[in-house]
């Protein structure tokens, strides 16, 4: 579902990345461009290899390219030093990664609750109600106290998407989030994002390689070449 947009959240301008292999560099993003507006789906398609996920980590913050430059909410990332750019990861983006790297002996509510730890002033009390309510939205909300061993593949990755929004991110960055899962609960997943869009106005980037998923979004681009070229839907 889309949403009104009213200015560019992120932008790649010109952006090349390559990396070592043996004596070689190999080009993985070649000038790059790239703008996504507040509230914007966006779904990223292409071979494997190509350069999707760094991509995403370079939205992220994880990552830097070799030159150009990245913005995400105003600001230059290249610019952040390690402080500033942690609290960057942690409040601007949410991340969701094939695997949901749930913490395995902590419950549900907990897992949702881990990125807020680093800030030892927040209203714990709030946070608390803000991620029942996001497992409610996403589903679980009998699964509070469970372990994530007690969850299917499905209700992971549900529970890992609350977690990812728990801080209010501006950004929704999604590595291959269906690709673990079987075509079922892949679908209800997509809806879910759709959902999320439309709930928080949170804008999403997702890699993809399922169509359904694809056009679940607003735009689809496929990273050829190292650059991004705008799909027909």
């Amino acid at each position: 579902m889309l949403i009104t947009f009213t200015a560019m959240l992120a932008e790649l301008r010109n952006v090349t990345k390559t990396y070592a292999a043996g004596d070689a560099r190999v080009p993985v993003l070649a000038g790059a461009e790239f703008a996504l507006a507040d509230g914007e789906t966006v779904a990223i398609t292409g071979p494997s290899g190509c350069g999707k996920s760094t991509l995403l980590n370079l939205l992220g913050a994880l990552d830097r390219p070799d030159s150009g430059e990245v913005i995400v909410a105003g600001h230059n990332l290249a610019q952040l030093d390690a402080n500033a750019l942690a609290a960057f990861r942690n409040t601007t983006v949410g991340f969701v990664f094939q695997l949901h790297h749930l913490l395995p002996q902590c419950t549900v509510l907990e897992n949702v609750l881990v990125p807020t730890l680093a800030n030892p002033k927040a209203d714990r009390a709030a946070l608390r109600d803000r991620a029942a309510s996001l497992l409610a939205a996403v589903g679980l909300s009998h699964r509070l106290n469970h372990r994530p061993g007690q969850l299917s593949g499905g209700e992971r990755q549900r529970a890992a998407i609350a977690r990812a929004l728990i801080q209010s991110p501006r950004l929704l960055l999604a590595d291959e989030p269906t690709g673990a899962l079987d075509r079922t609960n892949a679908a209800q997943l997509a809806e879910l994002l759709a959902e999320i869009n439309a709930r928080e106005k949170v804008a999403i980037v997702l890699v993809t390689h399922a169509p359904d998923l694809a056009q679940k979004m607003g735009r689809v681009l496929e990273l050829a070449d190292g650059k991004l070229r705008e799909q027909t839907k």
